[in-house]
């Protein structure tokens, strides 16, 4: 799969503390990726994922990640590559919605994620808008159980600060600053970004470099 064509994506807006998306970009090239940023005072992130989604069709997969999202480790890519091997599959780090149904539902969150663009055609291209019944992307990842496709988490390994409940016998929290699979990190945090720094400058510290194996 390494000579199939991967698309990275990463939206802000204005409110975005302005050092968020270089430490973003500065992490991503340590470990050798390309990140599209695309700031737009005119678009919700879901307007964003959703034209993406529809628009983008000159690859075999896109990746999204929030704008305070990083890889940690130089062997994410593999790991990813190997999660999306499978077909019909959508991965991602795991997400409750607490203000829906009851707090029991669970489902890839739109801060990271990845999915074929033949997948997302095949699935007719699932609106991302937040409604009564789903939260934001949620809908996504509902359509893939629906097709019976398959659906994989990326679960919290390590949580700076527990802050939420997560619909999951084993992994039962996430919060501010919490580290996926030991290999992405989501500070939850993009107005003041001081943590998100900090894990940037951390990882830029490393020896670890670019590239897959």
């Amino acid at each position: 799969m390494k000579d199939r064509c991967l698309k990275f994506f990463s939206f802000y807006n204005a409110a975005v503390a302005p050092d968020i998306p270089v430490y973003q970009r500065s992490v991503s090239e340590k470990f050798g990726l390309s990140v599209n940023q695309v700031m737009d005072a005119a678009m919700t992130p879901t307007d964003f994922l959703n034209d993406i989604c529809r628009r983008v069709t000159d690859t075999d997969y896109l990746i999204f990640f929030d704008i305070d999202c990083i890889p940690t480790k130089r062997m994410w890519l593999n790991k990813l590559i190997t999660d999306l091997l499978e077909p019909h599959t959508i991965v991602g780090c795991a997400q409750t919605a607490h203000h829906l149904q009851d707090v029991c539902n669970l489902y890839v969150s739109p801060f990271f994620y990845a999915i074929s663009t033949a997948y997302l055609k095949e699935l007719h291209y699932p609106d991302l808008h937040p409604t009564d019944q789903v939260a934001a992307a949620q809908n996504l990842t509902e359509q893939v159980r629906l097709q019976q496709g398959t659906v994989r988490f990326w679960w919290p390994t390590h949580v700076e600060e527990p802050k939420w409940k997560l619909h999951h016998p084993s992994h039962k929290v996430y919060g501010l600053g919490t580290t996926y699979d030991d290999m992405v990190y989501h500070a939850f945090e993009w107005k003041n970004g001081r943590a998100f720094v900090q894990k940037c400058k951390a990882i830029l510290a490393e020896q670890e470099g670019p590239g897959l194996d």
